[in-house]
């Protein structure tokens, strides 16, 4: 379990189809921040629904703590709390 501090935002996906919806990202702050311009945050609802939890925090500075996936050319947290930060 990791945490990650940054600026929450979100993209539309999907355009014109079923499955629009948004997918989430953050804009790390922290030490993750020289590796990765944005992080995936993996959301909990279906493709096209938006997640209760982020998107209440959009455009805002969170703590995310969760999962953190790390490979060579990918990042992404599977969150299991997030919180805003002042």
């Amino acid at each position: 379990m990791g945490e990650i501090k940054g600026i929450l935002f979100a993209i539309t996906v999907g355009k014109g189809s079923r499955s629009e919806g948004p997918k989430y990202f953050i804009k790390p702050l922290d030490d993750y921040k020289n590796r990765w311009s944005e992080i995936l945050v993996r959301k909990k609802t279906h493709m096209w629904e938006n997640d209760p939890e982020l998107h209440k925090y959009l455009d805002k500075e969170v703590l995310i703590s969760g999962d953190i996936i790390e490979t060579k050319s990918t990042i992404t947290i599977d969150y299991s709390n997030v919180k805003a930060l002042e």
